[in-house]
């Protein structure tokens, strides 16, 4: 790798049938997910050459190994390894939000550092999400699906499809530009401060699955259902239900494990519909992040008010219909 490589891939929300994506549910059943990119990213820079022959990175912590085996963060050692990057180069990773916040930031990472060990060639956006997936799925052994590392590779409003063989469909839903601009309008993104691994949250939802519980599968049944709902709602530019099935996918999520919520969290849901919001979920796997509210008409800038009050933090994005983008400088 000669030039001096940028790549970044968006993160994403998801609209409804998240979990339905974990191959212990697909794989019997098939699952459906409505995903959307937005304007905030992960991004890496990746410079081929170091003095001494050694790999350094640069995150939250710096770190200098001698090869990408010894690197002490388990993700990024099996990004590198996964992008051939093991020794003398130097990788700045960077990032619109916090790890741990539910919008698929780790598959951003992924996406984006295959993306960059991989110019000039242009990689197949399906090849990125694939090869992304392996990473945290059998290199780390994570109980995730694959939607993260489709949005992020692909971009746009999609209706992601994963059938019994492991196959995805990618659909885009291009909305008319009223209905985008009004769903992007009634939507509010706000940061808990909580932190979480969404495969520790998702480690038991994925074991209740696999026993074939009960609950946990009458609730993913009703969390598919959902999900074409949702896609027939903004086909039809009907915004007003998509909060509803929101809050409707939230709380068949909430029994999904004891780990998806807490009291806390809950009260900040309970108080953003109390000004105003007619559906709220956390983002990814639960348990902290991001908190997704739908508005009702003209009550964005109540609910903004109240969670203000709380003392959230807002994330201001826009839909964007990029995926993962590469350039470079000549060496």
């Amino acid at each position: 790798m000669p030039e001096t490589v940028t790549a970044r891939a968006p993160l994403r929300i998801s609209l409804a049938g998240g979990g339905t994506d974990l191959p212990s549910y697909s794989a019997r059943h098939g699952g459906l997910v409505i995903s959307c990119a937005i304007d905030r990213y992960v991004g890496v820079t990746v410079h081929p050459r170091e003095f001494e022959g050694r790999l350094r990175t640069a995150t939250d912590r710096c770190a200098s190994v001698e090869g990408a085996r010894l690197h002490p963060d388990p993700m990024l050692r099996a990004c590198l390894t996964r992008a051939g990057l093991t020794r003398a180069a130097q990788v700045a990773v960077f990032a619109d939000v916090p790890s741990g916040s539910g919008l698929g930031g780790s598959a951003a990472l992924a996406v984006s550092l295959l993306h960059a060990a991989a110019h000039p060639r242009t990689p197949d956006a399906r090849e990125l999400a694939e090869s992304a997936a392996r990473i945290e799925i059998e290199d780390l052994g994570r109980a995730v699906g694959k939607q993260d590392h489709y949005i992020a590779a692909h971009g746009g409003i999609r209706i992601l499809r994963f059938d019994a063989s492991g196959h995805v469909g990618t659909d885009r839903l291009d909305l008319d530009p009223g209905v985008r601009a009004e769903l992007e309008g009634r939507l509010l993104l706000f940061h808990t401060g909580v932190g979480r691994d969404a495969g520790d949250v998702l480690a038991e939802q994925n074991r209740h699955t696999l026993q074939g519980h009960g609950d946990a599968l009458r609730r993913l049944h009703g969390i598919r259902r959902i999900a074409d709902d949702m896609a027939g709602a903004l086909g039809k530019g009907d915004i007003d239900s998509v909060g509803e099935l929101v809050e409707r996918h939230w709380r068949l999520k909430c029994g999904l494990g004891a780990r998806v919520s807490s009291p806390w969290l809950d009260g900040l849901h309970d108080r953003a519909l109390a000004a105003g919001a007619v559906g709220g979920k956390l983002l990814g796997s639960g348990g902290g992040g991001f908190l997704l509210l739908v508005c009702g008409r003209g009550r964005r800038d109540a609910v903004r008010l109240a969670m203000a009050g709380a003392g959230l933090r807002e994330l201001r994005f826009r839909f964007t219909e990029s995926g993962s983008r590469a350039v470079s400088l000549p060496p």
